[in-house]
């Protein structure tokens, strides 16, 4: 992808060239000439993109823009609130635009609805580039990066890069490799190219989100409070890396809350709320002189970005009314026509750009096809898992110890007539276990990741289905490793039937078992509001599935109106094969210790333990398709649970 010539409205980077002061003129102070130079090494550095794809630039505007919500829970609605009230205005391309306001003045939610985030309950129409926004269109060519840097922890910022590239464009490798080394050089990472996430500081984080969403040159770039928890080093670094994003043709929009006069003096234009309402629009510096002319004086040395907060929040007294009544009023459009006459300002208005058809056209489709991310995912789902010593490492080991444990407390049983109860006892607690060491892990897999996952997935990465498949396939070569682990250990040890077919049969039973409790545990998770009510539910729901298994009362017993439970208990179905293969098929007599009696050896026939446990009339292919059965309507179920939680996002 060479560099091209440039076209007019398109978002290029072009290298900015440094203004030298005319030679016989007095030098500038030293210190602030040290200052301006680093601030210009720094934006003409972040400007070196040679091998970004070209975009065209984009104008956001939006009019009489409401946005109301149901106050209270779906059983007892409180009526309505409005958050957003008739707003208006339009977003440059080449500017920096900050949207301000005191806490709970709508900032967030104002950005979420330009971004595509939220569409229900608005009203209003949004314009991109003069023409009614298609949302898909838009969200292919805008991104959205969040307060929190939402990073997988366990990938390297390189990893974390080329992933980004590899979904996001349909470029061949050497492409992709020099444009994440141009992006990690001009944002400061390259140091840190090879260190995982988790090690990074606060403000690598939030340049790493910057750089993820920087591979397909997006012409949009939204961002909810960017130099949140940051220091204020970090701070000017992040807000100059956006300054000169916007040089470079992007329609740069973010929210901050109360920035530094040093950091408030570098925004092309702001739009500040108040109560859901606009209390100004504009420049930077025509804020000052627009609060003269309402009465309101900035007191001398006082940071502007305090004062309006300061103002909107009542401090001055309630003056909110009366700057609600001077932004509709147009009072912001006239002051800024004044002094744009005085001063000739360019970045008055909105430059004007050509938004023909003629050039980059923007598709409904993933850069990728879903082959394409399921295995970029399935890679990068792998690798994580493989680094996670909780989820994997944790897990072989407690498989490896817990399956000698078993075995030396049931050393030599499995042949013993007069120790049926205490293998019976064993059968059941291999499922038990096998079913709790599958469900807990994988019921945090989508509430650790859900945030990961939308944002990822709102940006335009990927597809839903390509990300669930690799998700849920990338775990299951270790949910069958871990069983045939501990079922290898146990079923010597404890001396069962030495037959392959018997031991083949509890193998595939014991992980049938395991495979539709992960199963349950990933439709747990998907279905959870959060961590807490995840891991809360997960083991209470196992409860009723151990109760009407068949090892604690059988089914005789259980009374009609409650019998229906034992059918949808998956371990029912488990232990029942287990059961099967090891007392069924025609097994020969147990042994009897020589010590006791014949007359007291009462289970010396298989058959007798298969009537006792009331499974004589069982079938293991019955055991076998119920298990697979469950395995795919769980599957299937969470499918749809997260696509709905999705598009309830919005």
């Amino acid at each position: 992808m060479a560099e091209k010539p440039g076209e007019a409205g398109s978002v290029a980077i072009p290298m900015e060239e440094t203004k030298k002061a005319p030679s016989g003129t007095p030098p500038p102070d030293a210190t602030l000439l040290t200052h301006l130079k680093k601030v210009e090494n720094h934006i003409t550095e972040a400007q070196r993109f040679s091998h970004l794809p070209r975009r065209s630039a984009v104008d956001l505007e939006f009019n009489e823009l409401s946005y109301i919500i149901r106050e209270g829970p779906c059983w007892r609605r409180r009526g309505y609130k409005a958050l957003l009230k008739c707003l208006s205005g339009k977003f440059c391309n080449r500017e920096l635009i900050g949207i301000m306001g005191p806490s709970g003045a709508g900032k967030s939610t104002l950005m979420n609805i330009l971004a595509g985030y939220r569409e229900t309950g608005m009203k209003g129409q949004i314009l991109v580039n003069g023409k009614p926004r298609d949302l898909r269109t838009f969200r292919k060519m805008s991104c959205y990066i969040m307060q929190d840097d939402m990073l997988l922890p366990h990938l390297t910022t390189r990893e974390a890069m080329m992933v980004s590239a590899n979904l996001k464009l349909n470029e061949n490798m050497e492409v992709k490799k020099e444009l994440v080394n141009e992006i990690l050089t001009a944002l400061g990472l390259q140091e840190c190219a090879h260190t995982r996430t988790h090690c990074l500081s606060g403000g690598q984080c939030k340049r790493l989100a910057i750089a993820l969403e920087l591979v397909n040159n997006p012409p949009v770039m939204f961002f909810d409070e960017p130099t949140s928890g940051l220091d204020s080093a970090s701070c000017f670094q992040v807000v100059s890396l956006m300054k000169s994003l916007a040089q470079g043709g992007r329609t740069i929009i973010c929210t901050i809350h109360q920035p530094s006069a040093k950091l408030f003096e570098m925004f092309d234009k702001l739009y500040i709320l108040s109560q859901g309402q606009c209390i100004y629009k504009g420049t930077v510096t025509y804020l000052i002189p627009y609060l003269k002319n309402l009465g309101l004086h900035c007191p001398t040395y006082h940071n502007p970005a305090d004062f309006i907060i300061e103002v909107a929040s009542g401090e001055y007294g309630d003056l909110n009314p009366v700057l609600f009544e001077a932004v509709q009023g147009g009072l912001c459009a006239e002051e800024r026509k004044k002094n744009s006459s005085d001063k000739k300002d360019p970045a008055s208005s909105c430059p004007s750009q050509c938004h023909g058809d003629s050039g980059h056209i923007e598709k409904h489709t993933f850069a990728t096809s879903t082959l394409t991310q399921f295995c970029i995912l399935f890679k990068r789902t792998f690798i994580t898992i493989c680094r996670d010593t909780v989820l994997t490492h944790l897990r072989v080991m407690s498989h490896l110890c817990i399956g000698v444990l078993i075995g030396l407390l049931y050393l030599n049983i499995g042949n013993d007539a007069s120790k049926v109860f205490n293998n019976t006892g064993f059968l059941f607690f291999s499922m038990l276990f096998l079913m709790f060491a599958a469900l807990m892990p994988t019921v945090l897999t989508f509430p650790l990741e859900m945030s990961v996952f939308i944002r990822e997935h709102l940006n335009y990465w990927y597809s839903l289905k390509a990300y669930y498949l690799a998700k849920t396939m990338a775990d299951i070569p270790f949910q069958i490793i871990c069983p045939i682990m501990y079922c290898s250990i146990v079923y010597w040890m404890t001396e069962q039937p030495p037959e392959a077919g018997r031991y083949l049969l509890f193998m595939a039973l014991s992980t049938s078992t395991a495979l539709v409790a992960q199963s349950l545990g990933l439709l747990i998770g998907a279905a959870s509001t959060s961590l807490q009510v995840a891991t809360f539910v997960g083991p209470v729901t196992a409860i009723p599935v151990l109760l009407f298994s068949g090892f604690f009362v059988n089914f005789d017993t259980i009374p009609k109106y409650l019998q229906w439970s034992s059918y949808v208990s998956y371990v029912r179905y488990g232990f029942e094969g287990v059961i099967l293969s090891i007392y069924g098929m025609n097994r020969s007599e147990l042994a009897c210790p020589g010590s006791m009696p014949s007359g007291f050896c009462k289970f010396q026939k298989p058959e007798e333990v298969l009537q006792l446990l009331d499974v004589e009339d069982a079938k293991l292919y019955v055991d076998f398709m119920v298990l697979g059965a469950f395995f795919v309507v769980l599957r299937l179920a969470t499918y749809l649970v997260l696509r709905y939680k999705v598009k309830s996002e919005r």
